[in-house]
């Protein structure tokens, strides 16, 4: 297919997605999944923006009342960051596990830049499958929704037919955008695909976002012109935050197996930390959407106890809005923390597809299967623990200030309390799917992976 147009690669991808195996098609079904759930966030972020006026209800404030409906669009775009990551490990176990496919496509004359496109061909097709069943699922959700809460005005709530093709069409170029980043590192040769081994380290600057992030935050906290400059700096700062957790997780993750390689004293505490220190940004990547996870719920306790505080102390009863509100915001929370734990998995997996043999290896001169799991459990608490606790309390530093005049010891027993469970729900999060993913690392430690073919 060496110099061919758009129709014999389609066709050519067309061809290879007929017979694959069941593996294979697992995985197609979770990328179709994960722009499904996409374009269904994408969707109610939009329809949220373009509906006009405010309707007087106390189960549905953050839908009926104008001025609340960005920020609840801005949380429903937020969700879509763990989906993102779902995808993206997603991707990278597609190039793991296609390397007999591609070895045989360059054999058969393919360019590198032939397969690649083959790849994002596959992500185009099976994206435009998810999206448009996320289409279908968004719409028939909400007409369910407005029939069981009793909405007479449906037309006023219900999403107009124009902005549907162009989420459609920005979902699907989200999915072929994250399939061509993932085979950016990989080079591919007539015997077969090779990952680049050698990636470059996080420097020491990557956490300069975080630190600035923090500061503006205080900053507008401290701020006494709260309209002008207090707020706009406050939400400046967020969102460095957000793009300092991010940007600095790679390099907390490898700092942190630097100093338990230096502490540990077993061999699998030992292994854990070494192999975290050999590629730190892939785990990084992972973390940081559990770091967000927690930032998000670090901050959404300390307007929580600024409702809950007051109420409390006067003896009042808590707003039906608020507890509306609240309530919806733990199942985002949770909704979030589930997808993180599915992309955890799917992490471990294209980590155990790269690294199989390596796993065989030490199977094989005796190491036992057992040891290598508490060793992977390790691996997964020293770089889950700094990164969740990092964003904890990045948040806890940048939120009290703002939300306290005289912060008292209530309030930061609140906002530590908070932080801590946010902190230890994240991190048993990711251990729970280490532990889920035990049965891939025992085939995988599998004798057998050791056999040439």
């Amino acid at each position: 297919m060496n110099g061919g147009g758009t129709r014999e690669l389609f066709a050519v991808a067309a061809m290879l997605a007929r017979g694959t195996a069941r593996a294979e098609r697992r995985r197609r079904r979770l990328l179709a999944s994960g722009t499904a759930l996409a374009t269904f966030l994408l969707l109610g972020a939009v329809n949220l923006l373009l509906i006009r006026g405010t309707t007087d209800t106390a189960w549905a404030g953050l839908v009926s009342e104008e001025g609340l409906r960005p920020g609840t669009a801005l949380a429903l775009c937020l969700l879509i960051v763990p989906v993102l990551a779902l995808l993206h490990q997603a991707g990278r176990v597609a190039q793991a596990t296609q390397e007999r496919r591609l070895a045989a496509l360059r054999l058969a004359g393919a360019t590198p830049r032939d397969v690649r496109l083959l790849g994002a061909a596959e992500a185009a097709r099976v994206g435009a499958a998810g999206a448009v069943i996320g289409c279908f699922a968004y719409v028939a959700g909400q007409r369910a929704a407005m029939a069981a809460l009793g909405v007479g005005d449906t037309a006023r709530y219900a999403i107009p037919p124009w902005p549907v093709p162009v989420v459609l069409v920005l979902v699907v170029g989200a999915a072929v955008t994250v399939s061509l980043l993932v085979s950016r590192h990989v080079v591919t040769s007539p015997l077969g695909v090779v990952r680049r081994a050698q990636r470059p380290r996080p420097g020491p600057y990557t956490l300069s976002p975080l630190v600035a992030g923090v500061l503006l935050m205080v900053a507008g906290g401290l701020s006494r012109n709260v309209d002008e400059v207090g707020m706009p700096l406050f939400f400046l700062g967020a969102f460095v935050t957000v793009i300092g957790v991010a940007a600095g997780a790679a390099r907390i993750v490898l700092e942190s197996a630097r100093l338990a390689g230096r502490w540990a004293r077993s061999p699998e505490t030992l292994l854990a930390a070494r192999a975290l220190e050999a590629d730190p940004r892939a785990t990084g990547r992972t973390m940081a959407v559990a770091a967000l996870v927690v930032a998000f719920g670090t901050g959404t306790g300390a307007i929580e106890w600024a409702v809950i505080g007051p109420a409390t102390e006067y003896g009042e009863p808590i707003d039906r809005f608020w507890l509306v509100s609240f309530g919806l915001t733990y199942l985002a929370l949770l909704f979030a923390l589930l997808v993180t734990v599915a992309a955890l998995v799917v992490h471990r997996a294209e980590s155990l597809l790269e690294n199989g043999r390596s796993m065989a290896a030490l199977a094989a001169v005796g190491a036992p299967v057992a040891s290598l799991r508490r060793s992977a459990l390790r691996q997964t608490l020293i770089a889950a623990v700094p990164v969740c606790g990092m964003a904890a309390l990045a948040t806890v530093i940048g939120m009290t200030p703002g939300m306290f005049i005289e912060p008292g010891v209530a309030d930061v027993a609140w906002m530590a309390g908070r932080a801590l469970v946010m902190v230890v729900l994240a991190v048993a999060a990711a251990a729970a799917a280490t532990v889920a993913a035990g049965p891939l690392l025992g085939r995988a430690a599998s004798p057998a992976r050791l056999r040439a073919e």
